[in-house]
Formats: C-alpha cells, sequence, structure tokens
C-alpha cells in the first residue's frame, strides 16, 4: 500500500495504490462526507464506470485499457476518483503508467506541480483524465499495426497464421471496445453536470475528452468492420485452396479407378481365363493403360482437368 500526499496552494492531490481496508478508513475519517459506500467501491476490483454524486464531492470510476504485449490483448485498469472542493483523490493499483509519471513529475518539479494544481481540483482533474485517454492512442496504433500486417500478408501461403492473426486482432479491439465505451458517459455526465465545487468553464474541456472518446470508438468500429471484411477474405481463399485440395485427390481417385478395377478383378484368388498363360499380364497392363488415357481425354474434353 502506499499512500503520498501533494499539496500547492488550496489544492490537494491525494494518490493511494493498492489500497486496503485501513487506507480506506484513514481516507474516510481525513474526508467524512466521502460516502461508506464509495470508499468500499475502492477495494472491489473492476466496478462498473459510474459517476456518483455525494456530499460535495464526486465519485468517479473509470478504467483504462493496459496493453499486454506477450498475450497481444488489452485488460481494464480501474482508477477511483473523488474531486472536491481543493481536493482530489486517486486510487488505483499502480500499473497505470501515465498517472503514475504525472504524480511523478508533479513531486518532483515544482514547475509541473503548479501547471497541474495550480488552478484548482476540478482543472486537475481533467488533466489526468484526458491523459488517460490521450494514452489510448499508441494502443490503437498497435491493434492498426496489427491490421496492416494482415492486408500485406493476406495472400501469402501461411493461412494458419494469418486465421491467427485475424482472431488476435478481432479480440484486441473488441477488448478494447467494450473498456472505452463506458467512460463516454462518464464524460457526458460530467459535461451536463453543475456542481459549485466543478469550475463551469470546464464544459468544452469535458465536452473535448467526449469527442476523443468518440473518435476513438468510432475507429474501434471501422476496425471491426475492416477485421470481418479480413475474415470473409480469408475464408474464402481458404475454402478456395480446400475446394482445390478436393478437386486434385477427386482427380487422383477417378485416374486410378480403371488399374484399381482390374487389378481388383484379377487378384482374385479363383479360377481365371488363361490364368496360367504369360499373355494377360500385358492384356492387363494395356487395358488399364489404355483406359487411363481415354480418362483422361475425357476430363481434358470436359475442361475438368
Amino acid at each position: 500500500m502506499s499512500i503520498d500526499n501533494l499539496q500547492y496552494g488550496r489544492v490537494t492531490w491525494t494518490n493511494i495504490t493498492n489500497p486496503t481496508e485501513e487506507d480506506m478508513q484513514a481516507l474516510g475519517e481525513r474526508y467524512p462526507n466521502f460516502h461508506p459506500l464509495h470508499l468500499g467501491d475502492c477495494l472491489t476490483e473492476l466496478e462498473f464506470p459510474k459517476l456518483d454524486v455525494g456530499e460535495d464531492y464526486l465519485f468517479i470510476v473509470a478504467q483504462l485499457p493496459r496493453w499486454n504485449g506477450e498475450a497481444r490483448i488489452c485488460y481494464p485498469t480501474e482508477i477511483d476518483l473523488f474531486v472536491a472542493s481543493g481536493v482530489l483523490v486517486t486510487v488505483h493499483n499502480g500499473e497505470i503508467k501515465p498517472l503514475n509519471q504525472m504524480f511523478a513529475n508533479a513531486k518532483a518539479d515544482e514547475a509541473a506541480m503548479s501547471d497541474m494544481m495550480g488552478q484548482g481540483a476540478s482543472p486537475l482533474l481533467y488533466k489526468i483524465m484526458d491523459t488517460l485517454v490521450r494514452y489510448c492512442d499508441p494502443i490503437l496504433e498497435k491493434v492498426n499495426q496489427t491490421i496492416r500486417h494482415i492486408e500485406l500478408s493476406l495472400f501469402e501461403e501461411d493461412m494458419e497464421h494469418i486465421l491467427y492473426e485475424v482472431a488476435v486482432a478481432r479480440r484486441g479491439v473488441i477488448a478494447i471496445r467494450h473498456i472505452l465505451r463506458p467512460q463516454l458517459d462518464v464524460m457526458r455526465e460530467l459535461e451536463r453536470g453543475s456542481w459549485p465545487f466543478i469550475q463551469g468553464h470546464l464544459d468544452m474541456y469535458w465536452d473535448d475528452i467526449g469527442d476523443h472518446l468518440t473518435r476513438l470508438l468510432s475507429m474501434l468500429d471501422e476496425h471491426v468492420e475492416v477485421i470481418g471484411g479480413l475474415s470473409d477474405t480469408v475464408d474464402t481463399l481458404a475454402s478456395h485452396r480446400i475446394d482445390g485440395v478436393v478437386r486434385l485427390l477427386t482427380l487422383i481417385t477417378i485416374l486410378t479407378v480403371p488399374l484399381t478395377v482390374l487389378s481388383t478383378v484379377f487378384g482374385m484368388n479363383v479360377a481365371l481365363p488363361y490364368g496360367d498363360h504369360p499373355l494377360p499380364f500385358y492384356l492387363i497392363n494395356i487395358v488399364g493403360v489404355v483406359l487411363t488415357v481415354g480418362v483422361i481425354w475425357y476430363l481434358h474434353r470436359r475442361r475438368w482437368l
């Protein structure tokens, strides 16, 4: 657990990583107006994104996609925020890199602290939310790279690899979209709301974040359509190659039918005419070759070969 406090002017930023019940109890004692249910939500893993209005404060649950390079998928990481007049509290598990970097910069550089906290708690909330949303841009770029790789490799022979890449890209897009879509409702609520401890001139800024989220979701929707089209193309190519293999196997079977029939007839363990004479051996081979050539000629004439 870790509780850090930054103070600049009248603004206090409390950053809690890996919260425990003792941390939430201490936070409740410091800010008695924070509702116990909201404090309890900070200890619950992956609460649904929401905005609740408390007594002279807002409680926000947000989620950020965290990229897993090994699995090539995004997992949701939760951040809980309390914002009141002159107070901002962030609670998270310590895995949100942009937030960690912001707090470290403010702690190490007084100029950075002044820029982040000098205008009040709600502008600091905007800077945090804007940074978290912008952090999603490079994640979507990774998805774009995967899609471009699929497009360039679409007509290669390794169809199994392409099918795997399509499945990975589809899974990644669905995961990111599932994480980001609820955040848009939170931003719209901030934009529409009117609270004395949230500066009114920030409405345009909340709208800007909402527009950024809308643009990201629109890109994800386009990615879904593109991946769907690529998947259909891959399925068509795979079906065509399977048809070619089946066609080849069918032709091989047809071409071997005359010889198979002859070998079956003369391979029976019964007495046959001229069974002891050497001439039938040559006749059988000649007839088999003639029949096979005839089948090839017929298939070629019908343009099946």
